[in-house]
């Protein structure tokens, strides 16, 4: 599902960017100062993406494949070597202020955009001041998205009382006061505990589904896109796959994951059907074509009287992706 240019309110055409680096040769600082060599490390190698206005879509991949180089050139931080990146039809390096206004960032837990001995409701208010929010308008929005967020006995805190998931709500809460078109949320859930995990997940759809705002998400969390509408992966500053979960699921889920229970020998009659991934003592996993589940031979096996229970699941979201990123590798 890739957003035609009609539609699109981010679109990034053949984006490179690398940053120069150096190895130093020897040691102590002499070393460093006049025995070194330089290199250009490449961030991102000709990214190509577009995303349309209120999808919600996430950026995977590992450290060092280019998620947050992307994102700091998109929100208008760096600018790329070459390539183009529009945002509302604006190049954000060059409209800087125009754009501001209509996106938030948030940065994850490492750059915290709260003042640590102040609560974060001094934030909001300086937030009102900066985007220019008229007092009615402000304190309908606070209300809204504090209980939509489940912190209101948490903002008037100080935040370094508060714990990493409380503090994320906050942050969150900081960059969607002024109703921007836009989120850029880098790395929001890592080190965040599950309800709080859950609590954003659900307060981004609601948000997304009452104003229409467009999420951009990178993350390492594999739970964190259940929900999404389209998934980007990234790898050494290339994009590896760009669709839906759905045409995800169809590319790499060759199967299903089946495990019978049983007090007696199953394995010859498992291996009929599919192949063995694991055996234990008193269960045998193996995986089937899905057709296999039409068979009645298969049908009358499960729920025989040998098998005293049986479990049959699709493959996790991290198996398809573990999969995606083997045929990358293989190319």
């Amino acid at each position: 599902m890739h957003a035609s240019n009609n539609d699109a309110i981010i679109e990034v055409k053949n984006v490179r960017k690398r940053f120069k680096t150096y190895k130093v040769r020897g040691s102590g600082a002499l070393g460093i100062l006049f025995n070194r060599q330089h290199f250009y490390k490449k961030a991102l190698q000709g990214v190509s993406i577009t995303v349309k206005s209120g999808e919600i879509v996430a950026l995977l991949g590992k450290n060092g494949s280019g998620k947050s180089t992307l994102i700091k050139i998109m929100t208008g931080i760096i600018h790329p070597d070459s390539g183009d990146v529009r945002l509302f039809g604006m190049r954000p390096w060059e409209d800087r202020i125009k754009i501001a206004s209509q996106i938030g960032v948030v940065l994850g837990a490492t750059h915290s955009q709260l003042y640590w001995d102040l609560p974060p409701f001094d934030t909001f208010l300086l937030m009102k001041e900066i985007y220019g929010i008229d007092d009615k308008t402000f304190r309908a929005r606070l209300r809204h998205f504090v209980e939509l967020l489940e912190i209101k006995d948490v903002y008037n805190r100080q935040t370094r009382t508060l714990s990493l998931g409380e503090r994320m709500k906050c942050e969150l809460l900081s960059q969607i006061l002024h109703m921007p078109r836009i989120v850029f949320m880098d790395e929001p859930t890592i080190g965040v505990d599950l309800p709080s995990r859950l609590a954003l997940k659900e307060a981004m759809n609601k948000i997304r589904a009452e104003n229409g705002t467009t999420f951009m998400i990178t993350t390492h969390v594999v739970e964190d896109v259940t929900d999404v509408d389209r998934i980007i992966l990234m790898d050494r500053g290339r994009v590896l796959f760009d669709d839906t979960q759905e045409r995800l699921r169809s590319l790499f889920a060759k199967g299903l994951h089946v495990t019978v229970y049983s007090r007696v020998d199953l394995l010859g009659k498992c291996k009929r059907y599919g192949n063995i991934t694991e055996v234990g003592p008193g269960f045998v996993k193996f995986t089937i074509k899905p057709s296999i589940l039409k068979r009645r031979s298969f049908q009358n096996f499960i729920t025989g009287s040998k098998v005293s229970d049986f479990r049959i699941s699709e493959p996790t979201m991290g198996e398809l992706l573990r999969s995606l990123y083997s045929r990358a590798r293989r190319r």
